[in-house]
């Protein structure tokens, strides 16, 4: 650091302490690894399109919709298979058990059926 400092003149604003300390932190920024920087959101579309290329339902890891449980009720006391409101809402079977457990519509171990 010396060897810079007597490149600059004294007078310089580089060779102020402020500028320096700037500089420092600036360059501790820059350097951070990408995977710790932040990523940007997705929109819940490019959420949905992220899951099917990676072979998930598109709705796997949404929250359910107050409309997609009356739905999913309506579907369940029809005696619908749990794999058909799978397809249906877009989330796999075990998603739908889980939904119909918390619904109160099948008992825990109907639910592990699907674990």
């Amino acid at each position: 650091m010396e060897s810079i400092l007597k490149l600059l003149p004294s007078g310089s604003v580089a060779n102020k302490p402020e500028a320096i300390r700037m500089l420092f932190t600036l360059a501790e920024e820059l350097a951070v690894e990408p995977e710790k920087q932040k990523k940007s959101k997705l929109t819940p579309e490019e959420r949905q399109q992220k899951n099917i290329a990676e072979g998930r339902p598109a709705k796997s890891h949404f929250p359910w919709t107050e409309e997609e449980r009356h739905r999913l009720e309506e579907s369940y006391n029809q005696n619908a298979a749990i794999e058909a409101p799978g397809t249906q809402f877009e989330r796999s079977p075990r998603a739908v058990a889980i939904q119909l457990e918390k619904m109160g519509l099948i008992t825990a171990e109907e639910l592990m059926a699907y674990t």
